[in-house]
């Protein structure tokens, strides 16, 4: 082949391997400026995302940050994920709002495309099945603007029945959960705990349903050590690697968490006088003796 024909080719398939790199999205991850062990968890979750997308940039945003406009500009980004509530509700005042995906927030009153750190019911009723066969029946106690389990119709004829109480605040959400606690719930059932319930109410709370067997359940790992059976937390990894998925599309869904991590208090099992075959003591990701 000539030599003129060749560097003609070379300098072809160098304008088109620009033309497709120059096609690939500018991907900018911004996260609070936060201390440990949040930071590490963000650390995490940007992981995830790094194992979706090749090419991202990152944006430490301080705390008490209300203009984020000419900061943003400067990385013309085509695409945005926003990390946590606080970064959300910031990024969201911007022109880039409809360029964003957000992630670590519960709520997303805004209709913006993300993923949640909400377990949807069914999921979270099938993974409880799978574990621990013998709850045929779950309270979740909840806020409704902190919706750990996402309600979706539910087959009548599965188990176990999932049933979501809502307070509009935490006062009435408390006194939802003292009353199932202290009077409702039976020993065949199972009451999820808020993750932000007050320590004070969790101790309290805690002793009422060890005396009388009730089992509880959580999505705060925080509270593994103080008396809940088991602990159902983002696998922050999994949620990463579903921001990444979510933001390789055009789609603007608001997803479940679908990447779950469960732990186990074996002490509080055998006081329940429940027996966790051995074979499933590996499907927990922490287990406390």
């Amino acid at each position: 082949m000539p030599t003129w024909i060749c560097k003609r080719l070379g300098c072809l398939i160098f304008v088109f391997s620009c033309c497709l790199y120059g096609k690939e999205p500018q991907v900018l991850i911004v996260y609070p400026q936060v201390e440990e062990p949040l930071k590490s968890i963000y650390a995490s979750v940007i992981t995830g995302i790094g194992h979706k997308i090749s090419h991202t940039k990152q944006l430490e945003l301080p705390e008490g940050t209300t203009d984020t406009q000419s900061e943003l500009a400067l990385y013309h980004p085509d695409k945005i994920i926003a990390l946590g509530k606080r970064v959300a509700d910031t990024l969201i005042k911007s022109q880039y709002r409809q360029q964003i995906f957000i992630g670590m927030v519960y709520a997303n009153p805004s209709g913006t495309a993300g993923v949640s750190l909400a377990l949807e019911s069914q999921a979270f009723a099938n993974r409880l099945a799978q574990l621990c066969p013998v709850i045929t029946r779950v309270f979740v106690v909840q806020e409704n603007t902190h919706s750990a389990i996402t309600h979706n119709p539910v087959d009548s004829a599965s188990t176990p029945k999932i049933i979501i109480r809502e307070g509009e605040d935490m006062i009435a959400t408390i006194r939802i959960l003292g009353h199932l606690v202290e009077q409702e719930a039976t020993s065949g059932d199972a009451v999820m705990v808020p993750a932000n319930l007050p320590d004070n109410i969790f101790y309290e709370i805690a002793k009422i349903a060890w005396d009388r067997k009730i089992t509880l359940l959580s999505n705060n790992l925080a509270h593994l050590e103080g008396g809940v059976l088991m602990v159902f937390y983002p696998d922050e990894v999994g949620l990463g690697e579903q921001l990444g998925t979510l933001a390789n599309t055009d789609k603007t869904d608001f997803e479940n968490l679908k990447s779950v991590n469960v732990g186990l208090n074996q002490r509080v099992a055998q006081h329940l006088n429940m027996a966790i075959e051995p074979a499933k003591l590996a499907q927990f990701s922490v287990t406390l003796k």
